[in-house]
């Protein structure tokens, strides 16, 4: 048990610690003084921001022997806390990992790992490293890469030396297997705020008049949440009938249609940035994914308060191919000018306009003519000031006055995610306000760090513009448009407004009824790319739940005519909206799950310590468990760390419409404290299935009986649990769900296994089974006061405990599953203290204890007679003729039979050992002699 939990400690925890160890034996010397001298390390450690890439801002070449030629060619570079002075000034000892991020199109580690050691000269801003690197060839071959790392890196920077280039080269010779061939390798870094000095921005270059429609408030919004931490991505808009509108120049043809800036860094009191421009769509790209030197620019941006605008001035990385010499950065004409409309409607619903030039006249080389751009169309984001009503006389049509009914509608203006049904398919989506009256959605919120639009309230209904109960409302509703090819028969025009991502937008502006709880909006969708062309003959209506209900149903559909060729079929709107008492009552109870789970797994850990204490008392009830009992609740730990709680508890974090203030601290923590138990129990549990698996050596036939007995069952209840659940199309969940209440009859194999062995005792400590069967039965009398009310598979990632994800949670489900685990555990009690089959009757329990007991009457006959049956055997080897006595002296017997009995000796006295027989090893036959030992005894004589 030690060794075992050693291993696992080790494996699990150790690389997490210490991320590697350095054991290099390349002499740094041979390879790195002429580059940088090597010096002798001092005791003093340096605490300072180590040098790090990160992907996004790296790019390599080269490897083609040993890497993928994948577009993702990304490096990983960061310093260890190894970071010593030596006995030369601004030269460190430093030790670092450099890891390649690869696809595994082989099916091999899918990262390449070089654990690196060497100097790091500050003053010649020059970094030497050799070291290795575990790999495997694409034939599978296990390879040994030693290699020497050469990197230009500074310590403190301008934007013109803040290009990380180098070259990794390997020791070996061209044609050694463990060759490969250079890599190329260029990145900028992030440092600290006091090593980085802008230099080239400059108000006085940005090309444009103060902007009347810019907000002019943009220092209080703060620019730095706007580009951190992520890129942000632009369409790009090139004149008509251009020539020369290559940013690349004038001799290439290639036109981009997106710009994507990526902030490295950010001083937020000098409003200034130093950006990464990248001319390809990077909405939907990984953070492993490079960026790619040839399509993109380096660059440093401030905020001019007088134009009300971001002033950029962007450089050219230059010599790529030469990494080590003249690669830098410069031509830095370039120029970009960025700023935020003031103003929004209902058919202008981007956030940024933009524009780039060049300083360059038009006859010189790497010249452009100017280039537009902006933010995509029915941004959630928002940080204009106002909003310009354009449909409201024809919402007056659509939307006429209905009578109060005198019932009260709760609507605490939060946007809420919504399943869209067409033709009995659904589809999902979401409807965010944007504006409520004049005010815009939650602009006080904007100056957070962390701003979502999504998490947080509009501003009072008192300070809201408003026409006797009717107050004006905007919406941004998006859904995704992956409706089966059948289902789209009635609304295929609203493919015409899709995006590239498949989402339908629509941009509504209405009124909010607080009298009839209706929310009736007329909406514009586009239906070009070129914004020239709406369709804003669409209605959209929202009813509010009563009272404190939670439900909302809506709808979408048309106004024009069934002939229109834009013109699709009703579409219905279901969702949950929650005001602000629903949310902290939510919240509340995420608080309380968290805390159940965390009571739950570490009762789990005592409940196996129990069984293992159990066992180690008496050890010989271990083969009366069944392996498969065991194997089920393994499994049952296992799971949910393979698949990573973070997944579990990311979609609480990042559900768009619930306001979980700043309990999202608190989640993470709990987080890693789940995930340590949760592991506790699963090496516990392993312990117990190890113990298990152990004792039952040679005797398998109980198990296997159990397994031919409980597993067809198993198929048949998941197959009848897929008709019985045919209309919901997610396999996912169905399986998920079967899986729990699988885990919650983990006695069920016990069960079977006590029948056929009829074993007796307490194979399974009281503490351990009913313990274990009151963790799995909890969650669903948990669920009953939850309440049915509270379930909705819109939302049911929001559940921690009693997911309705992971078991079948319902009404009768829960009654059913509570009553069938106290009726397995009642049962696995009578049974350890009557025998396995008691519930059978009394003439057959006595037919089969006849069955056992003849059983041991034969193996302790043969165990008595163990030695004459082997002195006979013996004697049969040495010639007695069969049915002679042993000391007749009579040999009769065959060359063949003595020769065959002999060889089946060996295996009798094995099996006589495993009955008991004591002292059978003195009839054991000799080993006969190899042909060299006969030649050996040849010779000897």
């Amino acid at each position: 048990m030690n060794l075992s939990l050693f291993l696992i400690f080790f494996l699990v925890f150790i690389p997490k610690v210490f991320p590697f160890s350095t054991l290099n034996t390349i002499p740094y010397s041979d390879h790195c003084n002429s580059f940088v001298p090597e010096a002798t390390a001092t005791d003093d450690k340096v605490f300072t921001r180590q040098p790090f890439l990160e992907p996004l801002t790296t790019h390599y070449t080269g490897g083609q022997n040993i890497l993928d030629h994948d577009s993702q060619r990304s490096i990983f570079f960061v310093a260890t806390r190894n970071l010593f002075k030596t006995n030369v000034v601004d030269t460190y000892q430093i030790q670092a990992l450099l890891r390649f991020s690869l696809s595994n199109i082989y099916h091999l580690p899918s990262n390449l790992k070089f654990h690196l050691d060497g100097f790091w000269s500050v003053s010649t801003n020059k970094m030497c490293m050799v070291g290795s690197a575990t790999w495997f060839s694409k034939e599978g071959k296990s390879l040994k890469l030693d290699a020497v790392l050469k990197l230009n890196f500074a310590r403190f920077i301008t934007l013109e030396t803040s290009l990380v280039s180098g070259i990794l080269k390997s020791l070996a010779e061209p044609h050694d297997s463990n060759y490969f061939d250079p890599i190329s390798m260029l990145g900028f870094h992030r440092v600290a705020p006091f090593m980085y000095n802008y230099t080239l921005v400059s108000n006085q270059e940005c090309k444009s008049s103060t902007l009347e429609d810019s907000v002019t408030s943009i220092q209080s919004l703060g620019i730095c949440p706007i580009f951190l931490p992520r890129f942000v991505t632009y369409k790009l808009e090139h004149p008509t009938s251009c020539k020369n509108c290559s940013l690349f120049g004038q001799d290439s043809d290639y036109l981009p249609t997106f710009v994507s800036l990526y902030a490295i860094q950010c001083a937020s009191k000098e409003k200034k940035l130093r950006f990464l421009i990248e001319f390809q769509d990077r909405r939907f790209t990984p953070y492993y994914q490079s960026f790619n030197p040839n399509i993109s620019l380096i660059g440093e941006g401030t905020w001019n308060g007088t134009k009300e605008v971001l002033c950029i001035t962007a450089c050219r990385i230059l010599n790529q191919s030469d990494p080590l010499g003249s690669a830098r950065v410069g031509d830095c004409s370039i120029r970009l000018t960025l700023w935020f409309p003031a103003v929004r409607s209902i058919m202008k619903t981007h956030n940024t306009e933009g524009q780039i030039w060049t300083t360059k006249l038009t006859d010189e080389t790497g010249s452009f003519r100017t280039v537009k751009f902006q933010s995509f169309d029915h941004s959630p984001e928002n940080y204009g000031w106002k909003y310009e009503y354009t449909q409201m006389e024809k919402v007056k049509r659509v939307c006429p006055k209905k009578k109060n009914v005198g019932d009260k509608y709760q609507f605490g203006y939060y946007g809420f995610d919504m399943s869209v049904k067409h033709k009995n398919l659904d589809s999902t989506g979401s409807a965010v306000p944007i504006f409520v009256g004049d005010h815009m959605y939650s602009r006080h919120h904007i100056l957070n760090r962390n701003f979502s639009p999504w998490k947080a309230a509009a501003p009072p209904v008192s300070s809201v513009t408003s026409y006797g109960s009717r107050q004006n409302i905007s919406f941004e509703i998006s859904f995704r448009l992956n409706f089966s090819s059948n289902s789209r028969r009635g609304i295929s025009s609203l493919s015409l407004s899709s995006s590239d991502d498949d989402k339908v937008k629509i941009s509504a502006e209405g009124f909010y009824d607080s009298e009839t709880g209706e929310i009736c909006m007329v909406g514009c969708r586009n239906i070009n790319t070129n914004n020239t062309s709406f369709d804003c003959e669409i209605a959209v209506k929202f009813h509010l739940p009563r009272g404190n209900g939670s439900f909302l149903k809506g709808s979408i559909e048309s106004l024009r005519e069934k002939r229109d060729v834009l013109y699709f079929e009703h579409l219905d709107i279901f969702s949950l909206t929650y005001t602000e008492t629903e949310v902290r009552k939510m919240i509340w109870r995420i608080d309380l799950e968290i805390i159940m789970v965390l009571i739950s797994d570490t009762l789990v850990c005592v409940f196996i310590g129990q069984q293992l204490f159990h066992l180690k008392k008496d050890p010989e009830m271990a083969s009366s468990i069944s392996v498969f009992t065991m194997l089920i609740l393994t499994l049952g730990y296992m799971i949910p760390l393979m698949l990573n709680f973070e997944a579990i508890f990311s979609n609480i974090r990042s559900h768009q419409n619930i306001p979980l203030g700043t309990n999202g601290g608190w989640v993470e923590m709990n987080e890693v404290v789940v995930r340590i138990v949760t592991m506790v129990a699963f090496i516990l549990q392993f312990r117990l299935l190890q113990l298990t698996w152990i004792a039952k050596q040679n005797n398998w036939i109980h198990e296997i009986w159990t397994l031919v007995i409980y597993l067809p069952a198993y198929i048949i209840g998941g197959l009848a649990m897929l008709v019985l659940n045919r209309k919901n199309n997610n396999f996912t969940i169905n399986l998920r769900s079967y899986a729990g209440l699988t885990l919650d009859g983990f006695l069920f194999p016990q069960l079977i296994h006590n029948i056929l062995q009829n074993s007796k005792g307490n194979a399974l400590c009281y503490s351990f089974f009913i313990g274990t069967t009151f963790v799995r039965l909890v969650p669903h009398v948990y669920d009953r006061y939850r309440g049915p009310k509270n379930i909705s598979h819109q939302f049911d990632r929001l559940y921690i405990y009693a997911n309705p994800r992971a078991d079948f949670y319902s009404p009768y489900w829960d009654i059913v599953i509570v009553c069938g685990g106290v009726v397995l555990a009642v049962i696995n009690f009578l049974q350890q203290c009557f025998g396995g089959r008691f519930v059978f009757p009394k003439r057959f329990r006595e037919t089969v204890e006849y069955e056992m007991h003849f059983v041991d009457l034969v193996i302790g006959y043969f165990r008595d007679h163990a030695h004459g049956i082997l002195a006979t055997c013996k004697a049969y080897t040495k010639g007695v003729k069969v049915g002679c006595a042993i000391d007749s002296g009579e040999e009769a017997g065959s060359q063949w039979f003595k020769s065959n009995v002999e060889g089946y000796m060996k295996t009798l006295i094995g099996a006589f050992k495993e009955i008991g027989a004591e002292n059978v090893d003195e009839f054991m036959p000799p080993t006969p002699k190899s042909l060299a030992q006969k030649i050996w005894d040849f010779f000897k004589r």
